[in-house]
């Protein structure tokens, strides 16, 4: 007897066939199963690299907000610096008007002298040393030597403080008034002191090279 054609086998039903005959039970466990697969494949792929990669920017905003902190102290502490520096750029600039042009040591020895007489008082020694070249300027220290009664004394230093120069006296020691013939006092007075004046050429490039 002849036989028909044999039929060819489906291999089975297909997988969604097979989840269709399943219990209830088991299609949640399978559903849960996906979802924390996928959930897991987000979080390997996508959540914690940006994680990493925003730790990574937090830690460089922390960085440079301090930096910002530190920058804004050094600005307040410049800006208190700041209210200081025109007064003092003011006093330099009129006192650099006392400032001679000229190194004229011989002549500031006369006017010295002659202040003092005109004070009553007698200059015995205006020595100067030799001037030491500072920033801007030279200074010249001296010592001085007076001879006369207490109130010339002052007269003559009270017209040293009225000269159109700088003149600075440091010290002054006073000796056990000597009465003399006609009963006056007299004091011999020791002095320490300097003046002033601008940098010659030279100096002021020297002073710029150091």
């Amino acid at each position: 007897m002849a036989r028909g054609p044999a039929q060819k086998s489906t291999g089975g039903p297909d997988f969604f066939s097979k989840v269709a005959k399943l219990k209830k039970g088991a299609k949640v466990g399978i559903l849960m199963g996906v979802v924390i697969a996928a959930l897991a494949l987000f979080y390997y792929m996508y959540y914690s690299p940006w994680q990493a990669e925003v730790a990574v920017l937090e830690g460089e905003v922390a960085t440079l907000e301090q930096s910002v902190k530190t920058e804004q102290q050094n600005i307040n502490k410049h800006n208190s610096i700041k209210d200081y520096i025109q007064p003092v750029e003011l006093t330099h600039d009129y006192l650099k008007r006392f400032l001679t042009n000229e190194d004229e040591i011989p002549r500031l020895i006369q006017i010295i002298s002659d202040l003092g007489s005109q004070a009553g008082a007698r200059v015995m020694l205006f020595a100067p040393k030799p001037a030491e070249p500072r920033t801007d300027y030279a200074e010249i220290e001296f010592t001085m030597n007076l001879e006369g009664q207490f109130v010339n004394v002052l007269k003559f230093f009270y017209s040293l403080s009225q000269m159109d120069r700088l003149i600075n006296i440091t010290s002054v020691n006073m000796s056990t008034p000597v009465m003399t013939d006609n009963r006056v006092m007299m004091l011999t007075v020791q002095c320490q002191g300097s003046t002033y004046r601008v940098l010659t050429p030279d100096e002021a490039s020297k002073a710029a090279a150091k």
